[in-house]
């Protein structure tokens, strides 16, 4: 490592990482990048470089990446790459239902500041019924204006808990509420926190109108993300070590003096910046760290939700991409989008299950055959088009699961250690573990190395001033 400059090695090429790595690059630090696959994407890739399905080319991620106005770390970090506009130019969609018995209804998106258009929205979405839609109103008016304020135990109580007692119906909460806590939050409202999934229904739909718009990318985050990050990154200077896997993590009192490799190697640096899913982490540090420090022993705790994706190309049409959240059915939400990578017709249509662990268990072909029936009654322009390519991605430990408190367990980014750093979208940001939640971890893990690493210098200048007075 080039020692003119404070350097910093980073475990985990990630969206965590990579957003930390380019941060500290850009502010001067010489950045080591250790990845333990032969490309960077962590959890946002599934598949190995140039693997195929039957029917041809599949899409690279285990679940379709989609992105919500509110998500304002990730629309400044396209800024940074230069694809924004790219994304920005494809057409925002809103939230479609489609109910058991094949109703659909889409929730009107009004052209009113924030909350009004939601509020006005909610008044006119007859999915929900007049007094459901009544005492909703009512709870957002409330929730909006502060008063009274959310109760304190929000994170100890389920979201379904507390959406009955806000008055919500069974019927609402199925048809409705537990649809939206799936997209957000990736598991069922029985399951996920009310403090979580309040806090994404003011991010989404109390704030401004754009913030609950949703942007379906018109190609796979390898094009639009990824690969403009490794070349900002390569521009920086930052060293990439793929094909690297971190062993184990050397502790000298009170600091990382260094990070063995599965291939021998031993790196070091001034700072280190561990952007790993927590199972991982855990796996790097010896017992003795770990059985010390309860920062280390909570994340024995953390347990993480499944998705099930089955992504189906169709030979048919469709004007524009789509995205419908499903109620009582085997897979809970479609994202549809069509080819842009060439000239002919076609259409990419991903099936998401998310924290059904047993649907895992079914075999391919059933699970295909169900997820094109769901695309089908989905989207009825499918009716007439053929099925050429199917692939079915499995994902047992997809992301964090929001349980009633987890929160206390998310660790923040200053570990117990001075010179380490924790990063990832399962650490404490605020926000499910998603590609937001991830840029913001990594941002938060290079801000403070900036900080403490520019505090001797301004300790030194205040130290030379009292000394001149």
């Amino acid at each position: 490592m080039n020692k003119t400059k404070p350097t910093v090695l980073i475990i985990g090429g990630g969206a965590a990482g990579v957003t930390a790595a380019l941060a500290l690059s850009e502010r001067g630090f010489a950045v080591t990048l250790c990845e333990q696959r032969g490309r960077l994407g962590g959890r946002l890739i599934d598949c190995l470089d140039g693997e195929q399905s039957a029917g041809g080319p599949i899409p690279p991620e285990p679940a379709p990446i989609l992105l919500l106005g509110c998500q304002t770390a990730t629309w400044n970090l396209l800024d940074r790459c230069g694809t924004a506009p790219l994304i920005r130019s494809t057409p925002t969609v809103g939230f479609e239902l489609l109910f058991a018995a094949d109703r659909r209804m889409r929730f009107p998106r009004l052209w009113a500041p924030g909350p009004w258009h939601t509020l006005g929205g909610v008044a006119l979405f007859t999915a929900l019924s007049f007094r459901d839609r009544w005492r909703l109103l009512s709870f957002l008016e409330r929730t909006w204006e502060g008063a009274p304020p959310l109760p304190q135990n929000l994170e100890l109580q389920t979201a379904d808990a507390w959406l009955e007692e806000t008055g919500q119906s069974q019927t609402a909460r199925a048809t409705v509420w537990n649809p939206l806590s799936r997209f957000l939050l990736g598991d069922d409202l029985k399951t996920v926190s009310a403090a979580m999934f309040a806090t994404m229904l003011k991010r989404c739909f109390l704030s401004r109108q754009r913030d609950s718009a949703v942007t379906i990318p018109p190609t796979d985050a390898e094009h639009w993300l990824l690969a403009p990050l490794r070349a900002r990154l390569l521009r920086t200077g930052v060293t990439l070590r793929l094909n690297s896997a971190a062993a184990r993590l050397v502790f000298d009192d009170d600091r990382v003096a260094a990070v063995h490799l599965h291939n021998g190697e031993t790196l070091t640096a001034d700072w280190y910046i561990a952007a790993l899913p927590h199972s991982a982490l855990s796996a790097l540090i010896p017992e003795r760290i770990v059985t010390h420090f309860a920062y280390f022993q909570q994340l024995a705790h953390l347990t993480d939700s499944s998705a099930l994706t089955v992504h189906l190309r169709f030979e048919g049409r469709l004007r524009s991409p789509r995205l419908v959240l499903l109620a009582g059915r085997t897979f809970h939400w479609i994202v549809s989008r069509p080819l842009s990578e060439s000239q002919e017709e076609g259409v990419w249509v991903s099936t998401v299950a998310v924290g059904t662990a047993e649907a895992l268990e079914r075999a391919d072909s059933e699970l295909i055959q169900i997820a094109q029936r769901d695309a089908v009654d989905a989207l009825p322009a499918l009716v007439a088009a053929s099925m050429s390519t199917a692939r079915v991605s499995r994902k047992p430990r997809a992301w964090l699961s929001l349980r009633p408190g987890t929160r206390a367990m998310r660790p923040l980014p200053r570990s117990p250690f001075a010179n380490l750093l924790v990063a990832g979208d399962w650490t404490d940001t605020g926000w499910p573990a998603s590609l937001e939640s991830a840029i913001v971890s990594g941002e938060r893990c290079a801000e403070a190395i900036v900080w403490n690493a520019s505090a001797p210098a301004a300790r030194q200048y205040g130290e030379r001033l009292t000394a001149d007075h």
